[in-house]
């Protein structure tokens, strides 16, 4: 008899570790573990979406969009047209030197010829030949050459005028068309190069209008010259 309880309190024995490996089901930590799993997968969609968009970021900010800024936007200041930095040298006119319309419009020399053959203008004021000269006469003619290159220029810049204004109007219909800030910085950067190349054309008709101004003060000068010399006593 002591044998057969000995023989079962050692089979009672070697089978209880046997029994602690038999897996359970914890309900509450179940549903803790699905809870993180729907939180991590929560997450890392955010992150996905911050990811996507931070590239979206980038690509609005970087690259080139040149061919945003270009076309008829690039053309307002000057609209392929007539330019001031294109015109001849009044002061050279001024001083003396060749009349030119290198640079003007085509119809510039046109208007020109007719202006001047219209008045009839003499060739000197004194009337000198024989390769003689004449303060008044050289006054004279730089008179003459700057009117005539200052017609061509009105001519020039009111062709320019029309050609700008259709350039400013079609590059008006591109502003808020850029798809992205990139595009939209570059245009509005390329708008501040046209208005200050506008300005750049403003100073040179301004500076044209005070070499002519200045003209006058030379033809005044030339005038009391001839005057004073004139009326000097000689033998």
């Amino acid at each position: 008899m002591r044998r057969l309880a000995l023989l079962a309190l050692l089979a009672v024995g070697l089978s209880a570790p046997a029994l602690a490996q038999v897996p359970t089901i914890d309900n509450a930590n179940l549903e803790k573990a699905r809870e993180i799993a729907s939180s991590t997968q929560q997450i890392l969609d955010a992150d996905r979406q911050i990811l996507q968009f931070t590239q979206k970021t980038l690509q609005a900010v970087t690259g080139d969009r040149s061919s945003q800024a270009q076309g008829s936007l690039a053309q307002m200041a000057l609209g392929g047209g007539f330019s001031m930095s294109q015109a001849p040298s009044l002061g050279s006119v001024i001083s003396g030197g060749a009349l030119s319309f290198a640079g003007m419009g085509a119809g510039s020399q046109n208007i020109v010829s007719t202006l001047i053959n219209g008045l009839q203008l003499v060739e000197t004021i004194t009337g000198l030949t024989s390769g003689q000269s004449h303060p008044v006469d050289a006054a004279y003619k730089n008179s003459v050459n700057v009117a005539a290159t200052l017609s061509g220029l009105i001519n020039s810049t009111q062709s320019a005028v029309q050609t700008r204004s259709q350039a400013f109007t079609q590059g008006g219909q591109q502003i808020g068309q850029a798809p992205d800030l990139k595009g939209s910085v570059d245009q509005n950067t390329q708008v501040q190069i046209q208005t200050g190349q506008t300005i750049n054309e403003l100073n040179g008709v301004v500076n044209n209008a005070a070499a002519a101004a200045n003209q006058a003060n030379l033809d005044r000068i030339a005038a009391e010259s001839a005057a004073a010399r004139a009326m000097r006593f000689t033998q």
